[in-house]
């Protein structure tokens, strides 16, 4: 018998970022019929991509929201809560104001939490981190930063780049201090990290690569951040340090449930999105086990994209599965801006597909994303693409160029879940327009390259 103090609900999402949102939109598709409930700790939630941009381009908190327009109107109910308790074997949740919500199926979507390494001198005044929070966010902008004048980014990823970049805006000195030997190495094969690098440089942002962090120290006789100490024995004098070294998974309330976890964070999820001893709970986005597309092997890429497709897979596969929308794992498609310069990755770089194992041949090209050159607003394009050498099957792509890089980017992400070869990418049609394209798309000419290559390289080996 269905215990009446109860409020029901079919489908109960805990959280409401990209990932719960997306679920939420999904499952009213697919599921027609069937009660929504989102329950999040926020009434207003910002796009988490966007927050960098809130500290510049936008100018304000308000111009970063997310809208949560699309769930209602799909008849998705909000509640603006916490949820304190889950019984799993009732299908409870008791929230932290007292109710209690009944559901059918359970989805965690409860984010992540920003990594804050053990640096000595990390809790002083003035070291913040990349919180996902509209109230924190906001005092950031308009208490902690007026008054910063020198500001030091520990960490060189995307996040890194694109906080320093938008920082400049404020007039603030801004300095990256990293430890890998080049920006974004992570994720782009040297060339590339080191043509960001350059456009950084000519815009103002020091940059300190190789080096460790030893200690935050605090100003003279206070207890907000007044220096960074390097590892080389060298200090940054600053007003201000952001933590930028990546996010984990926020588990602490699966944990509680017995539910397990992944050796190398996140809920242990299957293809479908469900929970290994629970098949009506289900997890997406940041707090879910991500698994590299191409070795299965555990992935630490937590991007909005992965966490709304998902969403879409979760939503999709609640009562029943759709075996065609099965989740192949992780690409880990990035793409983003520095000034005029728009960079972008999708799949492995040629350095990680050779620590891999794989045998590979690679081709790019370099040409005007316009035609003629002359028109204006003409950005010059550079794509590499990375190829298997047995099977030729695309593993992955760069472009670094103007406005079209993320769709150059998101192509090339399309052709590796595909298994497009070089011969298939070399061939397929596209559409050419003066002002909107390049003379010859820059993924055809790059697997031109590729293919000429490997035949001279075929060729020599014969002989």
């Amino acid at each position: 018998m269905t215990d009446t103090s109860h409020e029901q609900t079919d489908v109960l999402i805990i959280g409401g970022g990209p990932a719960g949102m997306m679920t939420g939109i999904t499952a009213a598709q697919f599921w027609p019929g069937k009660r929504i409930t989102v329950v999040r700790p926020e009434e207003e939630a910002v796009v988490p991509c966007g927050i960098p941009y809130i500290f510049g381009t936008l100018g304000g908190t308000d111009e970063d929201l997310a809208g949560r327009a699309p769930f209602l109107a799909a008849g998705g109910n909000l509640i603006i809560d916490h949820v304190g308790a889950l019984d799993l074997k009732a299908h409870t949740a008791t929230l932290e104001s007292g109710r209690i919500l009944a559901w059918e199926r359970l989805v965690f979507a409860t984010g992540s939490v920003p990594f804050v390494p053990p640096i000595p001198g990390r809790e002083l005044d003035g070291v913040f981190t990349v919180v996902k929070d509209y109230d924190y966010l906001d005092q950031l902008l308009t208490e902690t930063l007026p008054g910063v004048k020198r500001l030091v980014v520990i960490g060189g990823g995307f996040i890194g780049v694109e906080f320093a970049d938008e920082l400049l805006k404020r007039g603030i000195e801004v300095h990256i201090v990293e430890l890998r030997p080049h920006l974004l190495a992570a994720s782009f094969d040297t060339d590339a990290c080191t043509r960001v690098e350059e456009q950084l440089r000519n815009e103002g942002v020091h940059l300190h690569t190789g080096v460790t962090v030893t200690a935050i120290e605090p100003a003279e006789g206070g207890t907000r951040a007044g220096r960074v100490r390097l590892g080389d024995g060298n200090a940054i004098e600053t007003d201000a340090v952001l933590l930028a070294i990546g996010a984990r998974p926020n588990t602490k309330l699966a944990e509680t449930t017995g539910l397990t976890m992944s050796r190398s964070g996140g809920i242990w999820v299957d293809g479908f999105q469900r929970c290994r001893e629970h098949l009506d709970v289900f997890a997406v986005g940041d707090c879910a086990h991500k698994q590299d597309y191409f070795t299965r092997r555990a992935s630490h890429a937590l991007l909005a994209s992965q966490a709304a497709a998902e969403g879409r897979i979760a939503g999709m596969n609640l009562y029943a599965l759709r075996l065609p929308r099965a989740n192949a794992g992780s690409i880990a498609v990035y793409a983003s801006q520095v000034g005029n310069l728009a960079f972008g990755v999708a799949g492995l770089t040629e350095e990680t597909a050779l620590a891999i194992g794989f045998e590979v041949f690679t081709g790019s090209s370099r040409l005007p994303d316009h035609h003629p050159a002359s028109m204006p607003d003409t950005h010059e394009v550079f794509c590499r693409l990375i190829f298997d050498a047995t099977t030729e099957r695309l593993l992955g792509g760069q472009v670094i160029g103007g406005p079209t890089t993320g769709e150059l980017v998101n192509i090339i992400g399309v052709a590796i879940q595909l298994h497009a070869t070089a011969a298939d990418l070399a061939s397929f049609q596209f559409g050419s327009q003066p002002r909107l394209t390049a003379p010859v798309h820059p993924i055809v000419a790059a697997c031109g390259d590729a293919l000429q290559k490997r035949a001279h390289c075929m060729q020599g080996s014969k002989s």
